[in-house]
This record gives C-alpha cells, structure tokens and sequence, in this order.
C-alpha cells in the first residue's frame, strides 16, 4: 500500500521533514483532531476529512503569537492577513487533513494494541516511577477539553501520517551524481582583477542649464515637496536651568553639612594582617616563637602563609569581623596581639598601618552643597508652578504670556516638521525630549491645552500649537541650488555608467584590465581565490556573485553603493575541484535533502488534492476568527 505512494513523485526515493507534520500533533497542539465531524462546522474539507474551526482557530493563534512575538508588537486582524498567517494556517490544516484522507480511503490504521502502547509510552501520562497512570490520563485529556476517545483518534491520525512519511525516509534523497555535481558548485574557486571607476575618470561634468533643471525638477518634484510644518509656543522648566545658587545662605549650607556630617567623615582605618592557626598547639608554638625573639614573618613561614594571603587590607572597623575588629583597633602600629579566639579558630593579628579618621571641612563642599540645595529648590518650585500654569492655560491666557508673567522665556519656533527640522531642512537643536515631543504636537490641533511632557528627572515643558502650514510642493527657485546638486549627481552616475559600459565592451573585446588601469591611471586589484561564499574588505559582496555569474573570462559591472562609483570586474581564475577533492558537507548536503524532500511533500499533497474535492468555508473562517477579536 505504502509503495502506491512513489508514483507521485516520479522515481525519486523520498525523505520528508517529518517534524514538520507529525511535531506538529503534539498532545497540547490541536484542540480536538481531523477525523470526521459535521461538515457545517468545518472551515476546510478534503474529501470525507474535516478540519474543524477549534483546529483552525488553535492553529491560527500559534502562528499569530509566534509572529507577534517576532515583531514586538500586536497584530490587528488586516495586519495579520496581509502577513498570510491565516492563509498558512489554513494551507498547513489542509495538507494534514489531505494525509489523513489518504490514509482513510486506504484503509490505514493501528491496531488497539500499538495504540495503547502509545499512550502508556507518553511520559505526559506517567507517574513518578514511569509507569502509565489513568488518573492522570483522564485529568490531561479534560483539562485539554478533549474526549478520550477524540484523543486515541487523534494519535491514529497522527501515528498513521507518521507512517506515511516514513515511506520515503529511506535512503539518501539526491542522488550521487547531484550531491558531486554540488560539490563541485560550492568548492569552485575564482580569482577576480577590478578597477575602481569614478566620475573624474567619466569625463568632465557640464553645468546644467535652466532648462536641464527644470525637466529634472518636474520628474523628482515629489522629493523636494514641503512636508506639514507647525509653529509652536515651548516653556521648558528644568531645574538645571532655572536653579540659583546665589538663593542659598551660608546657614541653609551649614545645616545641610551638618544634618548629613557622616556623609563627609572618615572613619580611623587600619591594615590588619592576620594569621589563622590549623590548631591550638600551632598557635602556641608562635607565642613561643615571638617570645624567643622570632618575628611574624617568621611565624608566617613556620605555617606556609603568604604575606599577601594574610594582608586582610585596609579596613574601618566595622568592615572586620567582630572577633578582630576591637584587637586590631586596640593595637600599637607594628605590634602582635595574642591569640585571639578568631571566626576560623586561633588567630594572631599585626596592624601595620593607620590612616587617621578625618572630616572633610565645610569650606572645601560648600560650594557643592549650595548647587544641590538650589536644585532641590528648583525642583519644588517647578512642582509648585504646575497648578498655576494648567490654571492659567484654562483660563485662556497664552503660554508666552504665563512665562512673562512668571518670569521665564517662552521659545517660539516659527516652523518644525515631523523629523524636527526648520523651514530651511536644518536640525532644530535642543528641543526638549524631542521624540515624544514631536509627536504630540503633530496629534495636537490649535486651541488644544496639553499635558506638559516629562524632561529629565524632574522637568516638563509646555506646548502650544499656534500655527499649521500644510504639506506643498516647492517651485524650483526654491530648492535651485540642491535640484543642481541632484542632477549633477544623477548626470555624473550616467556617465560613469556610460564609461563603464564602454569598458566593458572593450574587455570582452580582448583587451586586457592591466592595460585598461594603465589608460585610466587607476590602480587594478586582484582578489584571492574565492568561493561562492568568500568575502574580501573593500570589495561589494554583489561582486562575488556577479563574479560567479559567467565563464571563465567573464565580465562585470558591480554597483558599490559609495557615491557614483562603478566596479569592473573581470574572471581572471577558474578553479574547479577535481571528482575526488569535491566534498559535500554534511550541513549542505543535509539542507539540500530537506529542501529536496519539501519538494517531495509539496507534490505529494498537490497530486492527492488534484484526486480529492477541497472546499473551504470562508464564512465560518471570518465568523470564528471575528469571536476571537
């Protein structure tokens, strides 16, 4: 039975992607599964099979997701359509349902046995110690909203589609001959000479006349059209900006100093080095040693210690343990305590150096504490002034006039567009968090009282809409100067095209690229072997496959994409693999048998579907996807 199945696809042996059908029909996949069901609820069928709006719908969101997911953002229903997710959805439902219908006109299916033994094999089922568990089976199919019987039907389904690919997963997909001749393809390695061609080598530019102009300026006048300008009022507080030092009495700085004097004191530190001894009689031994007139890096090296492993650094006291902390600070400089009870077990210490504790005297952060005193103050009065300008605006008063009236400077811009230029297409500079800004002021209509927009940490600036210039196209006398650079940019291009071309010509012709560079006093480049995938700096990733495009002698004009420039290239090496050196990889050669075996598939289903009746309900697809908006 499983052999009819060859004559679909010609004398190919077979291999299918198997997990892109069968992994598909995991058990949390498909609410429900394709095996009958009453046709008006179906959004496909192929031949007696339905596929069953929970499917489609199921099917339908897990694309979705995944796509949204891609993207970073919300699809609406249109957006989702043009993207083709339900045209995949639905594609991807079908080609299962044409499977499963081959398989029900066959006659294909499991015995009872094998299917049980699939269901007591699903780990989803199993206990603690492996073995199959009802309970679980029964608790998993409900909450899957999934009659057990629809669920033995479904892994049938799926078990048999298994089986139905697995008829062509045997043996290799291409055959010798292909896998070599592709070998060959990629190994194939080709040496390319290339000339640089820019304007100065193309001829000497004319300037263009009015007429010239002109005709350029009416085939582009959609790019040099006026986009939307609007005038707009700002009054941007920040307490950076409207902060005074000079506010601040030397008592609100020594209040602030001495409120806060433990930011700017130093505590006594000590560098404490110390030794922890594996045992009391070890420790004992040290006393002993000191005693007899040893030293500590003589006790050091009696207990293989590094004077670096011991160096603790240098530490306040509260940064050590507290079982050392209080010795270390009672020590002499350079003088060996007792043996102390340590948190490791004995241990004796040295203080080897003393940094007295200090304060930093209020003259030396006066002047710091002054600034951030008056930017705190700043900051509570721009809160403050919040109301009275939202008071003010609602009243009527304009923003300028409110700014006057507190003090302030209102900015105006005459003209700004949607990018944040000016009338003469420069950057308008410093607008305040001008992103957001922008794009309110262009959902803004005149009249309209806006919420000030955050600025930094603490500022806002206010908005008003005074003016709208819609969207018009320019005459030429406006934009005259960057219309001239267009068309010389344009004209300069073509006659680098043209000199190329010519070039070209005269290379086919027999002429050489060595004697052309010479011509052109242009500096000929030779490229290294390279393969189909090689990459060289400086050279267009497009001239590689240009490169490849032709015999060997083969010539070429390749785009840089830097200014007007042209490359011309010509084949200077062909080097192919002799039959024995060609090797596929197996990374290429496994993507060339899956792409062989989708092909495979494709017609496999295409065959069936032109042997079955395929309908679609287009109605119930719009109905149950409009119940999931």
């Amino acid at each position: 039975m499983l052999g009819s199945l060859r004559t679909f696809v010609g004398s190919w042996v077979a291999k299918v992607l198997l997990v892109l059908l069968v992994g598909s029909f995991a058990l949390w996949g498909i609410e429900g599964g394709m095996f009958g069901g009453s046709h008006s609820q179906a959004v496909a069928t192929v031949g007696e099979t339905t596929v069953n709006a929970n499917e489609f719908v199921s099917t339908y969101n897990q694309s979705l997701n995944q796509m949204q997911r891609q993207l970073g953002r919300r699809l609406t229903r249109d957006a989702a359509r043009t993207l083709g997710i339900e045209r995949r959805a639905l594609g991807q439902l079908v080609a299962w349902a044409t499977l499963d219908e081959y398989a029900r006109r066959n006659g294909l299916s499991l015995s009872e046995d094998t299917l049980a033994q699939m269901i007591a094999e699903n780990p989803a089922f199993q206990d603690s110690s492996g073995a199959f568990n009802r309970d679980i089976f029964t608790r998993a199919t409900y909450q899957a909203q999934m009659r057990e019987s629809d669920f033995i039907k479904m892994q049938n389904a799926s078990a048999i589609r298994n089986q139905l690919t697995q008829a062509f997963a045997t043996g290799p997909i291409l055959p010798d001959v292909f896998e070599n001749a592709l070998a060959r393809y990629s190994e194939e390695e080709r040496r390319f000479h290339w000339i640089r061609i820019t304007p100065d080598m193309a001829g000497t530019l004319p300037e263009p006349s009015d007429d010239d102009l002109a005709t350029y300026f009416e085939a582009n006048k959609t790019s040099y059209r006026a986009p939307e300008y609007r005038a707009i009022t700002l009054l941007t507080l920040e307490p950076e900006t409207i902060a005074d030092p000079s506010t601040i009495s030397d008592e609100q700085v020594k209040a602030d100093y001495d409120s806060r004097i433990d930011t700017y004191a130093q505590p006594e530190k000590r560098r404490v080095q110390q030794i922890v001894f594996a045992s009391q009689e070890k420790a004992d031994e040290a006393v002993k040693t000191l005693q007899e007139g040893g030293i500590f890096e003589s006790v050091l090296s009696n207990n293989d210690v590094q004077i670096s492993d011991a160096d603790l650094g240098l530490q306040a006291q509260s940064q050590l343990p507290s079982a050392i902390a209080e010795p270390a600070f009672g020590l002499p400089l350079n003088e060996t305590s007792d043996i102390i009870d340590g948190p490791f077990g004995p241990t004796m210490i040295r203080v080897t150096e003393i940094e007295a504790a200090n304060t930093t005297p209020l003259e030396v952060v006066a002047d710091d504490i002054r600034k951030d005193l008056s930017l705190r103050q700043a900051a509570d009065t721009i809160i403050s002034l919040q109301e009275t300008i939202d008071d003010r605006r609602a009243g009527g008063v304009a923003l300028s006039d409110i700014a006057d009236e507190l003090g302030y400077k209102a900015r105006l811009i005459e003209a700004v567009d949607r990018s944040g230029q000016d009338a003469s297409e420069t950057a308008i500079e410093d607008l305040p968090s001008s992103s957001n800004l922008l794009r309110e002021v262009f959902r803004s209509t005149i009249g309209d009282q806006p919420a000030p927009i955050d600025v930094g940490q603490a500022g806002y600036v206010w908005y008003e809409l005074t003016g709208i210039t819609e969207a018009r196209d320019r005459a030429l006398d406006e934009v005259r100067e960057r219309v001239a650079q267009d068309w010389k940019a344009a004209e300069a291009s073509k006659m680098v095209l043209a000199k190329t071309e010519d070039l070209k010509a005269r290379l086919e012709q027999g002429e050489t690229v060595q004697a052309i560079a010479a011509e052109l006093e242009a500096e000929m480049q030779t490229t290294a072997l390279l393969k189909r995938t090689g990459r060289v700096a400086g050279f267009p990733n497009d001239g590689v496959s240009q490169g490849f495009a032709g015999d060997d002698g083969h010539v070429a004009i390749i785009n840089p994409n830097t200014g007007g420039d042209k490359i011309l290239l010509k084949v200077a090496e062909v080097k192919l693999p002799s039959g024995t050196d060609a090797q596929l990889s197996d990374e290429l050669k496994a993507l060339s048998n899956d792409g062989a075996a989708e092909d495979i598939l494709s017609q496999l289903i295409s065959n069936l579907q032109s042997e079955y009746s395929v309908t679609q309900n287009p109605a119930l697809i719009d109905q149950v996807l409009a119940r999931g908006q």
